[in-house]
């Protein structure tokens, strides 16, 4: 059976982005950008929601992503990534399969199979639907010590608790950005 990591920035205060949908708060220090590599070296799946997918895709496949981030941007290219969407047809960044219809039995259904785990990556209002639903099994969230007075919080009009337990907790220090890993507090 597959796991599924939700790996999200937020805010101190709980925001996932700022009042214009940005996400310039956040930190991408060489810690930062040392964590993010490594990470895509544990071979995860990659999972999306529409608009993270192509914001990231609108990113990561420029010269720009190559000459800042190389080692990030080679593994993310070369990463199998889905993308859930009902307005998306098709995409030309590589290795991406796009999901349709009920999302929830065919991530329910993907978990099911053998293969490598699946990181979340962003996608809010994927992360809430799937939360819902019982299917994250852990939590990454990257808390950037900002506090934003508008935007959208990550779990804003979720329907019922989420019981999770701190597994572990990592300071990156020049940014003082906390990285705090959950599980499901039942497991």
């Amino acid at each position: 059976m597959r796991k599924i990591t939700a790996f999200v920035f937020t805010t101190l205060n709980g925001y996932y982005k700022g009042a214009n949908n940005d996400l310039d708060w956040h930190s991408n220090g060489a810690e930062e950008i040392e964590y993010a590599q490594n990470k895509l070296q544990e071979g995860n799946t990659l999972l999306f929601g529409r608009k993270t997918f192509e914001m990231m895709r609108n990113f990561w496949v420029t010269p720009m992503a190559y000459e800042l981030f190389p080692a990030v941007a080679l593994r993310i290219n070369q990463t199998e990534k889905l993308v859930c969407s009902s307005s998306l047809k098709t995409t030309d960044w590589a290795n991406t399969t796009i999901l349709d219809g009920d999302i929830v039995a065919q991530i329910r259904a993907l978990k099911a199979t053998e293969g490598s785990n699946i990181t979340l990556m962003g996608s809010a209002s994927l992360v809430k639907q799937l939360a819902q639903e019982n299917l994250i099994d852990e939590f990454e969230l990257m808390v950037d010590p900002v506090v934003l007075g508008q935007g959208e919080t990550l779990f804003e009009g979720i329907g019922k608790p989420l019981n999770l337990q701190i597994t572990e907790a990592r300071l990156f220090r020049e940014s003082g950005v906390l990285l705090l890993y959950y599980k499901k507090a039942d497991d």
